[in-house]
């Protein structure tokens, strides 16, 4: 069955390029430069992970800027439609089915591929290709590199697709835009001598509250906050994969409830279940502690997520690869300090809130989750944090959509 749906999503597909192949090149300048923004991954499905947030986010920060300087246009790809209009008002209200026209393109116009689209984006080129003939520009945002550099992290789909995206990255696209500078020069690496795409840079934000949050509280995010206010817990955000180092965390947390189980703290786990991590799933639902010091909630809302932080007596991260690490700036922004793998990337942060460990074996890490706990009731030196609005100042300029009435109102307040 599986077959015969993907060969009916090849026909339909091919038969949407050729109907539309003539739609695809913009004629004419518009007043005002126009920003497609890709979200087609988001439109169909939010997952609530940190990359959502991040689209979330950015979105609503150029729609409520579109019409000052440029044009912000939501538009998104399917297995069967190429890349069409979709409404801006998606957010709030999620369309069954998007059948927009097709996306045309011309001088002045840019393409931001925003969403992880990984999937989507390869199957469409003929269509991104012909936007660049007509003299628009491709931008698309780089989360991370590790289905290409470590694919045995991923399922063969997920690293398959990437390495098809990787592709349209060096061949088709003018600007890579990076959420890091770890990711910026890991992918310099990958793309050796290459003239383009040029590598820009796309700061994060850590005020969740400006990424139009979702809302409302389960009764296990319920549960956890009343265990969290009368007994020390140790929080950590993360989908459950390999490259998260869940089983480590819990390995450390094990050593801790036999070696000291009356100071040992509890374990938080807010994460939707992965790929690759049957066994690891098997053994948290499965476990003795589960519900009395080991807790795992797969489904959180925003809000839940900012009152989960709030409740923390800290946050640990034991991934073994980021492209960034949310969590680490949006402790800090809830005042909590974290225990983080020492990694490069998590380094590049320079947060106060943060000390690191290289040494997951059980009983060293448990160590330093209690030498954590114990400077986590000290008082947390004040972190200066980008609000998304900056991040998406900055994005602009990489753009080249710099809002001049913006820059001469910060001007003005400089001289001032």
């Amino acid at each position: 069955m599986r077959r015969i749906t993907r060969a009916a999503d090849i026909g339909a597909r091919h038969a949407w390029l050729w109907r539309n192949r003539s739609e695809f090149q913009r004629h004419g300048k518009a007043e005002l430069p126009r920003l497609l923004v890709d979200v087609s991954a988001i439109i169909r499905h939010d997952a609530q992970t940190g990359i959502q947030r991040v689209v979330r986010a950015v979105w609503s920060e150029l729609a409520r800027r579109s019409g000052q300087s440029f044009i912000a246009l939501p538009i998104c790809a399917t297995n069967r439609r190429g890349y069409c209009f979709a409404p801006l008002d998606f957010l709030d209200n999620r369309p069954r089915r998007v059948d927009g026209e097709p996306v045309s393109m011309g001088q002045g116009d840019r393409f931001l591929g925003l969403d992880l689209s990984a999937h989507m984006l390869p199957k469409y080129r003929q269509q991104l290709r012909a936007w660049r003939e007509n003299g628009a520009s491709v931008h698309l945002v780089v989360y991370d590199l590790l289905p290409l550099i470590r694919p045995e992290w991923f399922n063969e789909a997920a690293a398959s697709n990437f390495r098809k995206w990787f592709d349209v990255l060096a061949s088709d696209a003018d600007q890579a835009v990076c959420i890091s500078d770890h990711v910026a020069s890991e992918l310099k690496k990958q793309l050796g001598m290459a003239i383009r795409p040029t590598v820009g840079r796309l700061c994060m934000g850590g005020d969740i509250e400006a990424s139009k949050p979702s809302a409302g509280l389960s009764s296990g995010v319920t549960a956890a906050l009343k265990k969290m206010e009368i007994e020390p817990t140790i929080l950590t955000v993360g989908t459950i994969e390999p490259r998260k180092g869940h089983d480590a965390a819990l390995d450390a947390f094990e050593f801790l409830w036999r070696a000291d189980p009356d100071k040992a703290p509890n374990f938080l786990i807010v994460g939707k279940s992965g790929w690759k991590t049957s066994e690891l799933q098997s053994r948290l639902l499965s476990h003795p502690e589960l519900g009395r010091r080991l807790y795992w909630l797969d489904r959180v809302s925003d809000e839940g997520l900012c009152l989960l932080y709030e409740a923390a007596h800290g946050v640990l991260v034991t991934s073994r690869g980021e492209g960034f690490g949310l969590p680490l700036i949006e402790a800090a922004a809830h005042g909590r300090r974290v225990l983080a793998r020492d990694l490069p990337v998590f380094r590049e942060q320079q947060l106060p809130n943060v000390s690191f460990f290289s040494d997951d074996r059980p009983a060293v890490l448990g160590q330093r989750l209690m030498e954590f706990l114990e400077l986590s009731s000290d008082p947390l030196p004040a972190s200066r944090l980008l609000s998304w609005r900056q991040c998406v100042d900055g994005l602009l300029e990489q753009l080249g959509l710099k809002d001049e009435r913006l820059a001469l109102d910060n001007s003005l307040r400089r001289a001032s």
